[in-house]
């Protein structure tokens, strides 16, 4: 009896062993992975897409060469892949890549021509990532999506995807504007203000960051399972910490008043030429549904510059809040907004444009 009730322990144990062993096999191969997105250019390099800005913009990794105006600062002809280890959105090919084209004047769009056809009602886009469309194909993007609206009932319009076309941050759009922008013969600019154009880039990192909490790193547990189980508590503890950004930006403001120069010198530039100027302020997809969001005094600031300024303003905060922030990023490590936040943006952007009477009639 003894001999048959320790045999049935050791059965008991081999069965659970095993039952773990293969557990922990499944969740290597199925289960979440915590590593960041890359580009992989044609020759095998992978650079991650934390380093977007520097790549798409030649960085060492693409040879640029001179060209003439008007054009985006971005590569021309650019053709890469952008990838993600077992991405939640099936717009994703079987390698977890989204193939990424510029058009031959360096921009994220389609081919355009430089002179407008008569008729046709155009708009330039300016912004950075979340603009030029990180981790979405390029009909998800928000100046795509305001395009298809504008061009219901059969209107001719073009919303060029400026994203990236006149650097990364808003104190350099006009002089781009200037050089390149004016060339194309706006009847409108959109510029998509990002929070993190308010906050300076530190050694510890932006003052502004994506997440609005300590993203926690995996203890690196022998056991996949349990690393997993351990980073996701540590993970729900740091979102509780509720941060206020704008008493970040206020102790340190020389990113937000350089952004603020540069809007100001472009709206001037601007209404020499009659041409109408839009920002919308892009709220970060973190902490959606925490009261208070931590970003919202930045949206106070960024508005209130607009109105003190008469810059026509889209405040998107409101679209946002109270959403499941994961649901909206393109991959749990990348909180760039995925189709469903692009189409969200271009939602409202066009349906602030059309109540400003600024649509084509």
């Amino acid at each position: 009896m003894a001999r048959s009730l320790v045999s049935r322990f050791v059965l008991l144990g081999v069965v659970t062993a095993a039952a773990l062993g293969l557990a922990e096999v499944g969740f290597r191969w199925f289960g979440p992975d915590l590593g960041p997105g890359a580009f992989y250019t044609p020759g095998g390099i992978a650079v991650p897409v934390a380093e977007i800005a520097n790549f798409l913009h030649g960085g060492g990794f693409t040879e640029v060469r001179e060209r003439t105006p008007p054009c985006s600062e971005g590569v021309p002809g650019l053709r890469v892949k952008q990838g993600y280890d077992r991405p939640r959105w099936d717009y994703f090919d079987a390698q977890g890549c989204i193939l990424i084209a510029h058009n031959s004047l360096g921009f994220r769009d389609d081919e355009f021509p430089v002179s407008k056809p008569a008729g046709e009602f155009r708009a330039i886009a300016l912004g950075d990532s979340f603009t030029w469309g990180c981790g979405v194909l390029l009909e998800h993007t928000w100046p795509q999506v305001v395009e298809r609206h504008l061009r219901d009932g059969g209107k001719q319009a073009q919303v060029i995807n400026g994203g990236f076309a006149a650097g990364f941050t808003p104190a350099r759009f006009d002089a781009w504007m200037q050089q390149h922008g004016l060339l194309l013969q706006p009847d409108l600019v959109l510029v998509g203000l990002c929070l993190n154009d308010m906050g300076n880039d530190t050694p510890q990192g932006p003052d502004v960051p994506m997440l609005g909490y300590e993203a926690v790193k995996p203890e690196g547990h022998a056991s996949r399972i349990v690393d997993y189980a351990v980073w996701s508590m540590a993970q729900r503890a740091a979102r509780r910490v509720v941060r206020d950004f704008a008493a970040v930006v206020k102790a340190h403001p020389e990113t937000w008043n350089a952004t603020q120069a540069g809007l100001r010198r472009l709206k001037q530039l601007l209404d020499a030429q009659r041409i109408p100027l839009v920002v919308a302020v892009f709220p970060m997809l973190s902490q959606l549904d925490v009261e208070p969001y931590p970003y919202a005094g930045l949206h106070a600031m960024a508005t209130a510059f607009c109105r003190e300024n008469g810059i026509a303003c889209v405040d998107l905060q409101s679209q946002f809040l109270g959403k499941n922030e994961t649901d909206l990023w393109v991959h749990p490590t990348d909180q760039h907004p995925n189709h469903v936040g692009q189409q969200l943006i271009g939602d409202a952007v066009f349906a602030f444009l059309r109540a400003q009477g600024l649509t084509p009639k």
